[in-house]
């Protein structure tokens, strides 16, 4: 590793002397780089040693004393933005995809997606619960005919595993509309899902102030073929 390049790059990192391609590429090798974005942390960190020593009058006379503190600023300013946009670059990478997508196409980046099971949901009277077929690979479609259908209305969709010892959580999609065909669609990876006993909620907008919601209680079973 260059020592003295690094230092010298991280110095015109925080101060904002690099371009936007120096800025990117640097920034790929903080993500890559473990040392590196020690070598970062450790650099805030005098700066703010130096600063806090600065403001207590202890500050070593070899070291040149900066004539106030707005001349610090941009460069403090800079290192905070920098450590921001370093933990939102690092959190999204290690982030993992949401279980229930709107839209399969968006998630796989092709127009046909592989699509190996339709469920459809609607209100109805009794307590019959499904026993539906979890395929081993492609997407699953659930499509649910809410109650109340108002033109604009936007809804949202949560998914647990709920076996009668523990409920947890699956997903959750907000953000929905109805199709043409007047069905709220949700989609989820196949592999993603385990089989067991399932509820599927889609909570309306409110009426009145007050809010609804439906719930379609079922159990995924791993296919036969498997």
């Amino acid at each position: 590793m260059d020592i003295g390049g690094d230092v010298e790059r991280i110095r015109d990192y925080l101060v904002g002397r690099l371009s936007e391609d120096e800025r990117n590429a640097f920034e790929e090798r903080l993500a890559r780089e473990p040392s590196l974005m020690r070598e970062l942390e450790h650099t805030l960190q005098m700066r703010e040693g130096l600063m806090e020593l600065r403001d207590k009058g202890e500050l070593v006379t070899h070291i040149p004393r900066v004539k106030s503190w707005q001349s610090w600023f941009p460069t403090l300013a800079a290192a905070a933005i920098a450590a921001l946009a370093l933990y939102v670059l690092v959190d999204r990478s290690a982030a993992p995809s949401p279980v229930l997508l709107a839209s399969v196409e968006a998630a796989t980046g092709t127009a046909a997606p592989d699509i190996t099971a339709h469920f459809t949901f609607m209100a109805m009277r009794g307590d019959f619960e499904p026993l539906l077929e979890l395929p081993a690979q492609g997407f699953v479609e659930f499509r649910v005919k809410p109650a109340n259908r108002t033109d604009g209305a936007v809804y949202r969709g949560t998914l647990r595993l709920d076996d009668n010892r523990a409920t947890k959580p699956v997903g959750e999609m907000g953000g929905l509309s109805r199709a043409a065909d007047e069905y709220v669609h949700l989609y989820a990876e196949a592999a993603r899902l385990a089989a067991g006993r399932y509820v599927l909620r889609i909570d309306e907008p409110a009426t009145d102030s007050v809010g609804s919601f439906e719930e379609f209680r079922f159990t995924l079973r791993k296919s036969a073929a498997e």
